[in-house]
């Protein structure tokens, strides 16, 4: 017999207590990720429904079937960036959540922020020439949170103008490194960011500030 799995509802707002602006609202989405026994990641729950995880009009989200330990992640608008979950007031953003089957976690609040860091710059070579090959890693000095999955773990490439942009990074301190070849999500290896932190440069966010940082590549044999 399958279980009909247990369900989230909540609702979203912002910091000052307001709905997020119905633009932005229709392209959020709550995600519940799936983890396993050692509560590692391992991909966004299957669920039936459509409808599922999407924000109504007075801010609603309900996500039902779901089955066994997850994370709550977000699909968010550009300008929008996930700032806390809570439970009954304390912050759950980064806790495993689990219930038994039939039950509801109720009255959770996914508050929203559009005051975003901007992380920016260029990237070099290892001759210090513009190029518009590698990736930019920023990751948290913290190793409690190279977590799979982690809001604290981003990576993107340049475009092509060897130009790099990261939004959304929550505040704390972080490592940049650019690496000349990286692994899609390999990220979330602890061994590999643990072994490329003393090659990082220091960033330290605080809030909606704009950074702006010049990167030269790491060859991946160093």
């Amino acid at each position: 017999m399958t279980s009909s799995g247990w369900s989230v509802s909540g609702k979203v707002t912002t910091e000052d207590g307001q709905g997020v602006p119905a633009a932005a609202r229709n392209r959020i989405r709550i995600i519940p990720r799936a983890l396993s026994s050692d509560a590692v990641a391992v991909g966004p729950v299957p669920i039936a429904s459509p409808d599922n995880g999407r924000v109504t009009d007075d801010g609603s989200v309900t996500i039902s079937g779901v089955t066994g330990p997850v994370r709550l992640r977000a699909g968010v608008a550009d300008d929008w960036a996930l700032k806390t979950i809570l439970l009954d007031g304390r912050d759950v953003t980064d806790d495993v959540l689990d219930a038994r089957p039939g039950e509801t976690l109720a009255n959770l609040a996914f508050v929203f922020t559009n005051k975003v860091s901007v992380v920016s710059g260029t990237l070099a070579d290892l001759k210090g020439a513009p190029t518009t090959d590698g990736t930019v890693l920023l990751f948290a000095e913290d190793p409690q949170k190279w977590m799979e999955d982690s809001r604290f773990v981003r990576a993107t490439r340049p475009d092509q103008q060897g130009k790099f942009q990261i939004k959304g990074l929550p505040p704390g301190s972080y490592w940049a490194v650019a690496l000349e070849y990286l692994e899609d999500n390999s990220w979330n290896d602890p061994e590999l960011l643990n072994s490329i932190r003393e090659y990082g440069q220091r960033v330290r966010i605080q809030g909606s500030e704009s950074q702006t940082l010049a990167l030269k590549l790491v060859s991946s044999s160093q």
